[in-house]
């Protein structure tokens, strides 16, 4: 794929979240139960960071719920972020209680920009590396291989000894109900021929709202050989999600040593 087509479809998704959040995460008001499985593997005191956090629903479960010791979100939607901080804020507010033993606040809980599709945004990262790293729904929207390999080898570098790598990958095709809101790369001006294989343009709808998404369907072939790659064991791999079950793949990886 050419650099300039990888960046139309890198500014589509940033478009559409940026003009599609409040409803696009009205729409999912909860966690999906295969985040929810892997959120609790997450010990006490781990320190967490999660690509693509959008409106910070992983970051509250695990202040509540997990004891962790930080937890960083990063988006490359400001809209989405703007709404995390302020879910946020409302949780901590009406929760702050010596009972509670929330860790909210700007040094346990903090939700920060990153674009994913600049190389060098891991350097805005802080020095100290995790425990465990987050990326639901993320990589399918990154355009081409090469960057979604460049970025699970980059956090894998960030990742501590023996410290954990989690991923789910959205896998509409299983779904005939979801392959009908493919949409041909002509409404984008491009062709098949400019795409990468598993490639595709899904359309959204909600309130009256419409918009266009760039999907890759990330299949666990592509993700173990990105893990192998980035010299990561794949630990886990279990399907879930949607009304059959089976609408994410889920990888989770550990870094040896």
């Amino acid at each position: 794929m050419e650099l300039t087509t990888a960046r139309t479809l890198a500014d589509l998704n940033r478009r559409f979240y940026e003009q599609h959040a409040e409803a696009f995460a009205e729409a999912r008001p909860r966690l999906h139960p295969g985040v929810k499985r892997l959120l609790a593997s997450i010990p006490p005191g781990a320190r967490v960071l999660e690509l693509g956090c959008g409106d910070g629903k992983v970051g509250r479960w695990l202040a509540a719920n997990a004891n962790v010791a930080s937890y960083l979100g990063l988006d490359s939607s400001e809209a989405l972020l703007e709404r995390a901080r302020r879910y946020t804020q409302l949780t901590d507010d009406r929760r702050r209680t010596p009972e509670a033993h929330l860790s909210f606040g700007v040094r346990h809980l903090s939700f920060a920009f990153a674009d994913l599709t600049s190389p060098d945004w891991p350097l805005a990262l802080p020095s100290h590396s995790f425990d465990w790293i987050l990326a639901f729904a993320v990589f399918h929207h990154l355009p081409t291989f090469d960057a979604r390999d460049r970025n699970l080898r980059a956090l894998a570098e960030r990742l501590g000894r023996g410290g954990r790598f989690a991923m789910s990958n959205w896998q509409f095709t299983r779904s005939e109900r979801l392959k009908r809101r493919i949409v041909p790369w002509s409404a984008l001006n491009l062709g098949e021929a400019e795409v990468e294989p598993g490639d595709y343009l899904i359309s959204w709808e909600r309130g009256g709202q419409r918009g266009l998404r760039y999907v890759h369907v990330l299949d666990e072939a592509e993700a173990r050989r990105m893990a192998e790659a980035a010299c990561l064991t794949v630990v886990e791999v279990f399907r879930s999600d949607g009304v059959t079950g089976d609408l994410s793949d889920y990888v989770q990886m550990r870094k040896s040593g």
